[in-house]
Formats: C-alpha cells, sequence, structure tokens
C-alpha cells in the first residue's frame, strides 16, 4: 500500500509539471504573443520574400504601438521569430518545426513559393498552428479534405491569375491567338488552368509552353513564341526567372512581333528591368501603390492611407506582396482577438464566423474553402515607358480591375 501510494503521488506530480509546459494554442494568458514569420529570403524567390518579410513586420508594429494583442482583458505585446525557408521545401519544414516545436509561436505568416506552402499545410494538418499563406498557392491545396482546418490563403491560387487575365484578353483586347509560357510547377501549371478555362469560354486558341524553375536563358522559349506568331504572349514566371524573361523578352525585341501580357506584376520584378522592357506590357497586379484616379475613392484612400503608413518606415513604396503579408498577419492577430485564445482550431473558428476584413483591395470575405474574395480580386496594368515615369517606382498606370466571384475558382471543383 506505501508503495502504490508514492507512485500514485509521484504520477500526480509528473501529470502536473506536463500540464505545466507551455505549448502550441495552450490555454491561459501568455506574457507575449510568439509569431512566425517565415518567407523566401534567399533562393529563387529572394527578390520578394524580403519584401513580404517587411510587410508583415509593420502589422506587428502597428499591433505593439497600440498597445498589443488584446487578450484575457490584458494587452499583450507581439514578437516576430523570423526564419528563411530559402525556396527549398525541405528547409521550410524544417523550419516549421523549429518555429513550432522550439520556438511555441501560436502562429505563422509565410512562404514565397507556391510549393513550399503546400508543403507547409501538409505540416499544419499533422501538427495544427494557425497558418496564413502568404503567396498564391497551388489549387489543390484548398480541396476538401487536403486543406488543413487552420490554413488561409490570403493570395488564393494562381489558377484566378490565369483565369483574370485570360478573360481580359478575350474580352477586352479581342485577341484569338494566345502562346502561354509557365514555370514548369504548379505556379505556372495552375495559371494555365484557369486561361485555359477562360479561353474555352470565350473560343480563344492557346498554345502552351513550359520551362523548368530555374531556367536562366529563355532565349529557345522566345524564339519559338516569336515563330508561332501569336496575338499576345502570356509569361507565368516568377522570382529571378520573372526579371530574366522580361528582359530577355525585350533584348530579343519580342514585342515588335507580338504583345506581352506578363501575368503576375510586382514592384520587384518591374523595377528589376529597364524601363524600355516593361514599357507597354500588359500585367494583372494583386494591388498597385498608385491608384490615383481609380474609380473607387474609398480603395485609393485606403490603398492611400497604407503606402503611407510604409513609406515613413521603409522610405520606398510597398510592393503588392508586401501588402498581402500585412494583411495576412493582420487578420492572423484579429483570429486571436476574436477568439480569445491562441488555440489554432478556434482562432480558424473565430475567423470563419467573423469572415469580413478590411484591405487596401476593398473589402475581404474569407470562403469556405479558406480563399478570400475581394472587392477587387486583381488590377489590371499597363507598363511604362522612361518618358513617361515620374521617380523609380512609377512603373504602371492602373487601366482596370478583377472584380465578381469567378475570379477564384469554383467550389465545386474542390469538393465543396
Amino acid at each position: 500500500m506505501k508503495r502504490t501510494g508514492l507512485l500514485f503521488l509521484a504520477c500526480l506530480v509528473a501529470a502536473s509539471l506536463v500540464a505545466a509546459v507551455p505549448g502550441p494554442g495552450l490555454a491561459g494568458t501568455p506574457d507575449k504573443i510568439k509569431i512566425g514569420l517565415m518567407f523566401g529570403l534567399t533562393g529563387p524567390a529572394s527578390p520578394i520574400g524580403p519584401v513580404q518579410m517587411k510587410g508583415a513586420k509593420l502589422a506587428i508594429d502597428e499591433i505593439n504601438a497600440a498597445g498589443g494583442v488584446r487578450l484575457g482583458g490584458k494587452r499583450i505585446p507581439v514578437v516576430a521569430v523570423v526564419k528563411d525557408d530559402e525556396t527549398k521545401g525541405d528547409v521550410a519544414v524544417r523550419r516549421f518545426k523549429e518555429l513550432r516545436n522550439e520556438e511555441k509561436v501560436v502562429g505563422l505568416v509565410g512562404s514565397t513559393f507556391a510549393g513550399i506552402s503546400k508543403a507547409l499545410n501538409n505540416q499544419v494538418r499533422r501538427q495544427p498552428l494557425p497558418y496564413i499563406s502568404a503567396c498564391v498557392a497551388p489549387m489543390d491545396m484548398f480541396e476538401k479534405g487536403k486543406l488543413a482546418p487552420t490554413t488561409f490563403g490570403i493570395h488564393g491560387t494562381a489558377y484566378s491569375i490565369g483565369y483574370s487575365g485570360a478573360a481580359y484578353i478575350a474580352t477586352k483586347l479581342k485577341l484569338k491567338k494566345v502562346y502561354f509560357l509557365a514555370p514548369a510547377y504548379s505556379f505556372g501549371r495552375d495559371q494555365f488552368k484557369g486561361a485555359k478555362a477562360a479561353f474555352d469560354k470565350y473560343g480563344v486558341k492557346v498554345i502552351y509552353d513550359e520551362a523548368p524553375v530555374k531556367t536562366a536563358d529563355y532565349t529557345p522559349y522566345i524564339q519559338k513564341i516569336a515563330e508561332a506568331k501569336p496575338d499576345i504572349c502570356m509569361m507565368a514566371q516568377w522570382g529571378t526567372g520573372a526579371i530574366a524573361v522580361l528582359k530577355q523578352a525585350h533584348e530579343l525585341g519580342l514585342k515588335k512581333k507580338t504583345k506581352i501580357w506578363f501575368n503576375w506584376m510586382t514592384n520587384v520584378f518591374g523595377s528589376g528591368v529597364p524601363a524600355e522592357a516593361l514599357e507597354g506590357v500588359y500585367s494583372l497586379m494583386s494591388w498597385y501603390w498608385n491608384l490615383e484616379g481609380f474609380d473607387d475613392p474609398e480603395v485609393v484612400k485606403a490603398g492611400k492611407a497604407f503606402v503611407d503608413k510604409y513609406m515613413k518606415v521603409y522610405g520606398e513604396p510597398p510592393d503588392p506582396y508586401a501588402g498581402m503579408a500585412y494583411v495576412g498577419c493582420k487578420e492572423l492577430i484579429r483570429g486571436i482577438e476574436l477568439a480569445q485564445s491562441t488555440d489554432p482550431f478556434k482562432i480558424a473558428q473565430a475567423l470563419m464566423k467573423n469572415p469580413q476584413f478590411p484591405s487596401m483591395k476593398g473589402p475581404g470575405k474569407w470562403r469556405i474553402d479558406h480563399q478570400p474574395i475581394f472587392k477587387y480580386g486583381a488590377f489590371v496594368v499597363v507598363g511604362k515607358g522612361p518618358a513617361e515615369r515620374k521617380g523609380k517606382w512609377d512603373l504602371v498606370r492602373v487601366i482596370g480591375a478583377y472584380t465578381g466571384g469567378d475570379y477564384l475558382p469554383p467550389l465545386s471543383t474542390e469538393g465543396y
């Protein structure tokens, strides 16, 4: 009996010690909220990862300047724990485990390449953590049964980029023969799925080609485009490949033979090529820092407010990817405050019960598949030449915007 009593007491002590060890999502009011920020700061994603980091950090700085996260009747400071995924899936998985299990972060905002967001979603399914994907993610990540209950994709999927660009080409530019050059991974292939859906709808002929992700010399592909004589070429490259293909298309005189539509433009890509290379190039942008003259005063006002805050800190206009990382980080904080908890599932449930949120793209609302539909899904722009520009960051003119629910993949295609 004496031995049994001692064993029972030992078990009680052990249980109390285990209960006292902090971990992700445990109840109680912590003295700080640790949020992981992980982007491609090196590797092929490195043109974009650093600006995403700036946007996310600005959001955290603003929260702390206001006193911190409102949780348990207190204001609690937010601490950013920064990691570089090096644009490598295996590295991203290791960093995720470090953030969750060692750093004890209560949420993650990150990813710059589509494949990495998918890898992180798979981890989150096994080890729940609120995860806001800040890049354009693969379509199949959002399928019912594959999407982790606590994963949200602030930038949606590449299907939307392809569909909206193709719809504009077909209905506004009224062009009938298109050449589509994609990178050989989900970001490019998903864009083509969306483009093909729109082109089939509007009776447009499209030729598809793809180049390996790490392609440095696009000369053979550009020559094939010129030989095909399309009305317009859609280019779906990303990261270092985006800058390379735009430069080389200019150097090889492709614009003299066809129009160019660069599918997903950013400040980083546009400023990374000569003004002559961007001149006259059509593009979609998630958002652009200068919406002056756009026919929606509220969106212009919201955009300018964000630009002013960002420029005060960083001295340059925000890239659209900085903007979406900023919104994504704000959404994670909003979820914690709504849930009054750091429990991953409670945060996700709170966001879905209160799905509407503000953004520089107009009001956003989370769909059942954890993708947001914004008032303006994307903005249509045309590149400015050297004579038209007023300063380094005066890159494009906004000529339209894409609105409507068909900007996102139909829910039925995702199993909802």
